[in-house]
């Protein structure tokens, strides 16, 4: 007996729930393989299932639901859509037929000509089986098999992440495929294993893989080799590297990534990751044997260990507290040039070293809204042909406490700070410093708009150094006085500025700089637009910088509300008298300062920043460091151009150039071109020109670069690089 309810809009019979959901989780499943996990059926007792069809048929002769006429069934965020579905009583089993459609909640589509599945998920079969997924990528197989296991089967599949366009739509053909005759996702492995697979680019094959394979993207972080690394150099030659990751736990990986050089030894990269309930470390350390060898691979010198070592970590002890510790130490000076090494330049806990000198640190940080204190240990590794390891210190330890008061004395803030630091050294002159000190300061509004701040700074230091068997023991008292005066005037609207000029008068004690002092802190020391304002340009401790000065200066900003922002910084500075503590690079040395300026622009396609110092008599640049980039259809550029009186830096470059242009050829395809080159010598320090085609999908680059720059038996040196990038599959090639 056959019973009709034709246009039947809810069913809450038990085994339609049940029917419905098995027949969306054998879909859903057979195209996890390639696509996102998809989402995990809730029990079909949970909720009801609305059915929509023409007609529900009951066969109570062979024991059968059928539903016909389209059929659409919401399920636990799933939709099912065909022409007809069977549910076999008896047999437990579904059948879906004709255009059969499951849509996720995340708008996964997935598609088959004709589904059939056990009730309990242990066997199935999908033909004409099609997925499309929410990142606009596609799969096609002729069919779906899910067996008892647990494992799925695709066979004859065709998979892209790029877009493709529906039956009926006209588009290009996506930019790459990837066949297979079969593949077979095991979630016990949570592996997904490929056979005779072949990935063809605009149609044309271009790689054959009998074997492959990758984690299922179900299964989260897993363990298995990574994408390789190829390319060439004139020192290295030709070189593949090839990392292996290593899930250790939930919370610990490990990456192995030997290194294969056609011209010299092979090298062996080990990255080591952890988290803790605290905090983290990561550890990137490289090692080989092998000889020093020159920038076209020729060997010389005697075959040892050589390697670099780059760590940190940071770990938090409680709300105040933190601690943590920097690791950068390599074993020859140009180790890392003649390997290409990366690591260097890195933030690794309070002080960040450069390509030329790394930092070993340890520290310990305790901050509060009020307070601030820190203690460290650090040590230095020059890598320059002139750095000798006896004259950089061990500074151990390097302390400095402060605790900021709020409306202590005539409403305003008081910040009380204290400092200590001890360098020791091999060779050369061992320091020690202990500072206590601190600073009043109140800012008041008065008259039209005057905004007046008043500061009184006093500090106490005492100095120990002792170079060869020579102590010296004393102390110094020193401080200041000073008042700073703004006056903001601004105009709203459309295009906002804002003005303001400043002023600033300070008298600080004389006889500070003692010539007894070695200068540990402020070698860098200059003033530009960052402290001109400023009633003590010497922020550290070991210069002082005393006696009656004043500061004038401008600063202003304009807004467009469509566009971008602008801004300019001019001042100058004048003392009572000159100081011999200070030299011409300080831009403190004489009763008045070079002119300082600074400007910046950014606005859409435009965009630009200047810093200058210019001489105070003839007007003539000092120092210039200026930065643009622009926009102009289909090209694209930025260039920096930096100068330095030579009298200023000694033998360093003074006059660099640095500039990138890209030019847009079509949609998807780009030629660019950068260069370093050195204007006093006329060289080019460095070169790289690429071609690059990028689409939604797909990522390839042709480049070639070069350096010539020449560090002892180092001397010039050029590679070339291909790059290919696959959407899902990864990044493979390239440096």
């Amino acid at each position: 007996m056959v019973r009709a309810e034709p246009n039947a809009g809810r069913s809450r019979n038990a085994a339609w729930r049940r029917g419905v959901a098995i027949a969306a989780a054998l879909v859903a499943s057979s195209g996890a393989a390639l696509a996102q996990p998809a989402a995990t059926p809730a029990a079909p007792e949970a909720d009801a299932v609305v059915l929509e069809a023409d007609q529900i048929l009951r066969d109570t002769s062979d024991n059968l639901i059928i539903a016909e006429g389209s059929v659409e069934a919401r399920y636990d965020g799933r939709t099912l859509r065909a022409d007809r579905v069977v549910y076999d009583l008896q047999k437990r089993t579904v059948h879906a037929q004709g255009g059969v459609q499951i849509i996720d909640a995340d708008g996964s589509i997935r598609t088959a000509e004709e589904i059939e599945v056990a009730e309990d998920l242990g066997a199935g079969v999908a033909t004409g089986f099609g997925a499309r997924f929410p990142n606009g990528g596609a799969l096609a197989a002729n069919s779906a098999i899910r067996n008892a296991d647990g494992s799925s089967k695709l066979g004859r599949l065709v998979y892209t992440a790029c877009p493709v366009c529906a039956p009926g739509e006209k588009g290009p053909p996506p930019t790459w495929t990837l066949r297979a005759r079969r593949a077979v996702q095991d979630p016990g492995a949570k592996m997904i294993f490929y056979r005779d697979a072949l990935l063809s680019v605009r149609g044309v094959p271009i790689v054959y893989l009998p074997y492959f394979a990758h984690p299922d993207p179900t299964a989260g972080r897993r363990s298995g080799f990574l994408t390789p690394d190829v390319g060439s150099s004139s020192k290295l030659g030709v070189f593949y590297q090839q990392p292996y990751y290593w899930a250790i736990s939930d919370y610990s990986d490990l990456t192995v990534s030997p290194q294969f050089h056609s011209k010299v030894n092979p090298l062996l990269a080990v990255e080591y990751r952890k988290r803790f309930w605290s905090g983290d470390l990561r550890f990137d350390v490289t090692g080989t044997q092998e000889k020093d060898f020159d920038s076209d691979g020729n060997k010389f010198g005697d075959n040892t260990f050589r390697g670099s070592i780059f760590g940190q970590g940071r770990f938090r002890l409680n709300e105040k507290w933190n601690w943590g510790f920097g690791v950068e130490r390599i074993s020859d000076d140009l180790y890392l040039r003649r390997y290409d090494v990366s690591g260097a330049g890195r933030q690794r806990g309070q002080f960040i070293g450069t390509d030329t000198r790394l930092i070993t640190q340890a520290d310990l940080v305790g901050q509060t809204a009020s307070s601030y204190t820190s203690v460290s240990a650090v040590t230095f590794q020059g890598l320059r042909i002139a750095d000798t390891s006896a004259f950089l210190p061990i500074v151990a330890p390097l302390a400095e406490t402060s605790r900021t008061l709020r409306d202590p004395v005539f409403d305003g803030q008081v910040r009380l700070r204290a400092s200590t630091v001890n360098l020791v050294r091999t060779d050369g002159v061992d320091s020690s410093r202990a500072s206590v000190g601190g600073v009043w300061n109140r800012e008041t509004i008065v008259g039209p708009g005057l905004v007046v701040t008043p500061r009184v700074e006093a500090r106490s230091d005492f100095y120990r150094f002792n170079d060869s068997g020579r102590n010296d023991n004393f102390g110094r008292a020193v401080g200041s006085t000073s008042l700073t005066v703004r006056w903001p005037l601004a105009r709203p609207g459309k295009t906002a500025l804002l003005v303001e000029p400043i002023a600033m008068a300070a008298l600080g004690s004389n006889g500070g700089n003692d010539p007894r002092i070695v200068n540990e802190d402020s070698q860098t020391l200059e003033l530009d637009d960052t402290n001109i304002f400023d009633p003590t340009a010497t922020q550290n401790y070991d210069l002082w910088e005393g006696g009656a000065r004043a500061s004038v200066g401008l600063r202003a900003t304009a807004a467009v509300s469509t566009s971008g922002t602008a801004s300019l910084v001019v001042g100058r500075r004048w003392r009572d008298k000159a100081d011999a503590a200070f030299g011409p690079s300080t831009n403190l040395n004489g009763r008045s300062s070079d002119y300082v300026a600074a400007a910046s622009a950014d606005f859409k396609r435009f965009g630009g920043t200047i810093r200058a110092r210019f001489d105070d008599e003839s007007l003539s640049v000092v120092r210039l460091d200026a930065a643009v980039r622009a926009a102009v259809g289909p090209i694209y550029a930025d260039a920096r151009y930096f100068q330095v009186d030579q009298g200023l830096r000694g033998s360093d470059p003074s006059e660099q150039i640095q500039a990138n242009i890209s030019y847009a050829l079509t949609k998807k395809w780009r030629a660019s071109f950068g260069g370093l080159r050195d204007l006093n010598s006329n060289t080019n320090l460095s070169q790289r020109a690429a071609l690059t085609y990028q689409d939604n999908c797909t990522f390839f680059e042709v480049g070639y670069r070069r350096q010539d720059t020449q560090d002892r038996r180092l001397g010039p040196n050029d590679g070339f690089e291909i790059r290919v990038g696959l959407t899902t599959l990864g990044m493979f090639g390239g440096q």
